[in-house]
């Protein structure tokens, strides 16, 4: 920058000029006095700026220029002129330097400067605060905000300028604001920048509405307007989230689509299904829209008693009723009863109808306790209903119904009966009361309660019936009772007269116990007998000349003792343990208060041998325990002698009786007719006596006799039923049997294809 300070001087000599005199050192100085002007500078930085200029062609004017002036070089500058015989004369000047700005800077409500040329982001509705500010300058320059050609604020010689908008609005997003600084005799300076703003949902829209049928996939739309940024979309089920994975977005502009398929449920009919846009920069602020959906779905059906309201009141004789109502759309038209899953139709006698969804029944029965369902039918198809139990509180029933029981006694003799009803529990129906009564041929009589015993719902009595009853031994009869009134039908007992048991069956010995199947007990507690008949085989029996006869046990052939052994068992086991060694015919019983079989189940010629006997082949394997082991012999010889001369006396007199016994009773056996006498004896090992041949041979059942390793099994068949012949004997061959062993296949064959000429012997 140049300056004129002083255009005057004066050409004399001696005479000098001071331009600018800020201070006690001029900054420069220009001497006339010895010819033309000499100028020259002030040392320093300020000397090296500046400079003094003569006008040559006007030597009465001069100029000061200082170059790049700054504000230090303002002030008031003074030019003094000298004169040789003048007065010095004095000029001042006050010099001001403008400072442009060094910048122009924006800031935000919250001080942070904006940098570029955007600012934001800001939230549509919120209040706008920016702040323009020139930094530097001298002196203050103007301020200025503008939109366009519209100023919209100033700040006259300051440095700073607010813009303040109150509840910014969708219109001003991308608004280009301007911040102009215009310093004196300068040109201005600018800044601009573009305001961003996050934007609201405009507007939400649902489609996809109409019928839709269970079980289908159907398809709905949710757009929306307007947001910035891109909106979220969520979908709604009476608010119920829908899984985001069941959507897809898109964002086109401002747009934004998004797609649910939705797979319909039963349960979704009247719902209501909404689609929810917000911009997370403003969490208040939501949008919905939403549409009801509309299914199509079959029946749900569900069964209720409506009469009496609850169920534990339903007692017999009253009545009741029982609705069928249905979940659907369209709405079920047929409805249908079943009970315990047969359908039930009206029947007026029996006190059923069926009216509409409605199921009447009246006078109600035990046997209307039953689970009950229903069905309901419309268009889309039908549904069953969960089963509905009635309890109907009732008198006591019969378990056995109306089926007559049976009892066997004997006249004078007892009866036992056993008398079970079935009715409701006793916390709902009281407790039951039982009485009995005998209606015999003259009268009927009540039982007293001592002879009755209750236990829960059973009742037992003991009667004693008349020993003049003869074969009408009467009936007995039931009778139970609870708070809901009497059984209309008694427990019947018929008494018939009791038969005699049937023998058992199907002996069989095994591992030392005898086993065999029980028969009827002519209705009667029955016990079972075995009786073991020694055989005597020390004389050869001729079985082509002698004739077995019967004794008072039933049936003795020859060669049989009495019994040796008895016992008696519940149950047709008997363990032979006891029997000593020897050959036995064992005879086993049924025996009740009425009597004792008429003939027993017969297993013949069973050997008892010794342990040292069971491994011997052929031998028949026996129950037989172990002898005592024999002592050893003492030193006392003298009683040696005496037991064994006691003994062999004793042995004397034992044989006499026994041959003198058997003679006697072989001259009191009668002879029997010769065509029944007659016995076959067969070489297979086994000799069989049977009935008539009369008896069909299609009943024979099997008796067993097994032993241990080494022996044989040895089976026969024998009559099974024999009214008038009181047993069947099976016999045990007394020959050796080293050559059995071998032939065994041959002689079963012998058997079975001589079987029906096998004679047998009887007796009466």
């Amino acid at each position: 920058m140049g300056s004129d300070y002083c255009t005057e001087a004066q050409h004399s000599f001696g005479n000098y000029l001071d331009a600018l005199e800020r201070a006690p050192t001029p900054p420069g100085r220009v001497d006339f006095r010895n010819g033309p002007p000499v100028h020259w500078a002030v040392a320093g930085e300020f000397g090296t700026r500046t400079n003094f200029v003569l006008n040559e062609s006007d030597p009465s004017s001069a100029h000061l220029t200082v170059k790049k002036a700054s504000h230090h070089d303002e002030g008031v500058y003074r030019c003094r002129i000298d004169y040789v015989d003048s007065p010095t004369r004095n000029y001042r000047v006050n010099l001001t330097v403008i400072v442009p700005p060094e910048s122009v800077r924006v800031y935000n409500s919250q001080g942070d400067e904006i940098l570029g040329s955007s600012a934001g982001y800001f939230r549509e509705g919120q209040d706008l605060l920016l702040s323009c500010q020139a930094v530097g300058g001298r002196p203050p320059p103007d301020v200025s905000w503008y939109r366009g050609e519209e100023r919209l604020s100033l700040t006259k010689e300051g440095s700073v300028s607010q813009l303040h908008i109150p509840s910014l609005s969708r219109e001003m997003a991308g608004t280009r604001l301007q911040c102009r600084v215009d310093p004196p005799l300068m040109q201005p300076m600018f800044r601009d920048v573009t305001l961003k703003l996050y934007l609201k949902p405009q507007f939400v829209k649902v489609r996809g509405s109409g019928v839709t049928r269970v079980g289908q996939d159907r398809a709905f739309e949710c757009t929306t307007r307007g947001s910035k940024p891109a909106p979220n979309i969520d979908w709604f089920i009476n608010s119920q989230l829908v899984d985001s994975t069941l959507t897809s977005v898109d964002v086109e502009g401002e747009v934004t689509k998004s797609a649910l398929t939705w797979h319909v449920r039963r349960e979704d009919s009247g719902r209501q299904l909404v689609c929810r846009v917000s911009n997370p920069w403003f969490p208040a602020y939501t949008l919905e829209d939403s549409i009801i959906l509309d299914v199509m779905y079959p029946p749900m059906a569900q069964i209720s008693l409506i009469e009496p309201k609850e169920p534990r009141l339903l007692r017999e004789d009253e009545n009741a009723e029982l609705l069928c109502s249905a979940d659907a759309y369209p709405p079920a038209t047929n409805f249908t009863f079943y009970k315990e899953g047969h359908q039930i139709w009206d029947d007026p006698i029996g006190g059923i109808a069926v009216e509409g969804n409605r199921l009447i029944l009246r006078g109600l029965r035990r046997h209307h306790s039953a689970r009950y369902k229903c069905r309901a039918r419309s268009s889309e198809g039908s549904g069953l209903s969960e089963p509905l139990t009635l309890n109907v509180l009732s008198r006591p029933e019969c378990s056995a119904g109306s089926v007559v029981q049976q009892l066997a006694g004997t006249p004078g003799g007892e009866v036992r009966a056993r008398c079970s009803v079935t009715a409701p529990s006793t916390r709902e129906t009281g407790p039951l009361r039982f009485y009995w009564t005998y209606n015999g041929t003259r009268d009927v009589l009540p039982i007293p309660a001592s002879n009755v015993t209750v236990i829960g719902a059973s009742s037992s009595v003991v009667h004693g019936l008349p020993s003049d009853a003869g074969d009408d031994l009467g009936w007995l009869a039931c009778w139970a009772s609870n708070d809901i009134g009497n059984q209309r039908e008694p427990c019947l007992f018929r008494i018939t007269p009791a038969a005699l048991p049937d023998p058992p069956s199907n002996c069989e010995i095994s591992n030392r116990i005898l086993h065999c199947e029980p028969g009827h007990d002519g209705g009667l507690p029955q016990r079972f007998l075995l009786e073991a008949l020694e055989v005597r085989t020390s004389q050869p029996l001729d079985v082509d000349n002698e004739i077995s006869t019967l004794n008072d046990q039933g049936a003795l052939e020859r060669g049989l003792f009495k019994p040796s052994y008895r016992d008696s068992n519940d149950v047709p086991h008997f363990n032979l343990n006891d029997l000593n060694p020897g050959q036995y015919t064992l005879l086993v019983y049924s025996e009740t208060s009425r009597g004792k079989s008429r003939r027993p189940a017969v297993l013949s010629s069973v050997s008892i041998r010794n342990a040292e006997d069971l491994d011997r082949p052929g031998s028949l394997q026996t129950m037989t325990p172990t002898p005592p082991q024999s002592q050893p012999p003492t030193n006392n010889s003298v009683a040696l002698l005496f037991g064994a001369a006691l003994s062999l006396i004793l042995v004397t007199i034992l044989t006499t009786l026994c041959v003198s016994l058997v003679v006697m009773c072989k001259k009191k056996r009668p002879r029997l007719e010769p065509e029944r006498s007659t016995i076959t004896r067969r070489n297979v090992g086994v000799s069989m006596y049977g009935g008539s041949s009369l008896i069909s041979p299609s009943v024979v059942p099997t008796v067993v006799v097994r032993g241990h390793r080494g022996s044989r099994v040895l089976a026969a068949r024998w009559s099974g039923v024999l009214d008038d012949m009181p047993m069947a004997v099976l016999a045990l061959d007394t020959n050796p049997h080293s050559e059995a062993d071998s032939h065994s296949d041959t002689d079963q064959a012998s058997l079975t294809r001589n079987e029906h000429s096998i004679e047998t012997q009887t007796g009466s």
